[in-house]
């Protein structure tokens, strides 16, 4: 799969900068490309998964995986859905950009959080999981690199590939 460019413009959504160039997906921020979208709100992403040749079935099914149970959550733990592209076309999930730090860049960084800030953390996490529990979804993938923080201190789950829905 090829790079998307900066000014491209995919079903109505103008390409901006990659922020994120990971092993399953790129990460591109994006609006409203013409004058008659309604604006959402809030800043939005575009999530391309990689899909090259030898590439084997998960990424397509992971990508599916999150298309479909996206579209159902809800509440501040997650990122708000927008739109997705076709299998066909160009496969693609728009959602909403959430600012903040990953659990991973707290672990990385050169000094700890104290104990009080880690708790913090942790609980924030847990609410974050409870409320996809009480949405019956469990996650399946939750790591460090999964958990981002809000400014405010709110948890938020990122990467539904292999999640699992009850229902």
């Amino acid at each position: 799969m090829k790079l998307l460019e900066p000014g491209q413009v995919i079903d109505g959504f103008l390409i901006g900068e990659r922020i994120h160039s990971g092993g399953m997906a790129q990460i591109y921020r994006v609006s409203y490309a013409g004058p008659g979208a309604s604006d959402p709100g809030f800043p939005m992403v575009m999530k391309v998964p990689r899909m090259t040749q030898g590439d084997g079935a998960e990424n397509i099914v992971s990508f599916e995986v999150e298309h479909q149970i996206m579209q159902l959550l809800q509440g501040s733990h997650v990122p708000r859905w927008v739109a997705a592209g076709d299998l066909a076309t160009l496969p693609y999930l728009v959602m909403e950009y959430v600012p903040g730090r990953t659990l991973q860049s707290w672990l990385d960084a050169d000094a700890l959080p104290d104990l009080a800030t880690l708790a913090q953390l942790g609980a924030a996490t847990a609410r974050a999981v409870h409320s996809l529990h009480k949405q019956n979804v469990c996650h399946l993938d939750l790591k460090p690199a999964n958990v981002l923080i809000r400014p405010d201190g709110t948890a938020v789950l990122l990467d539904f590939g292999l999640s699992c829905h009850a229902h």
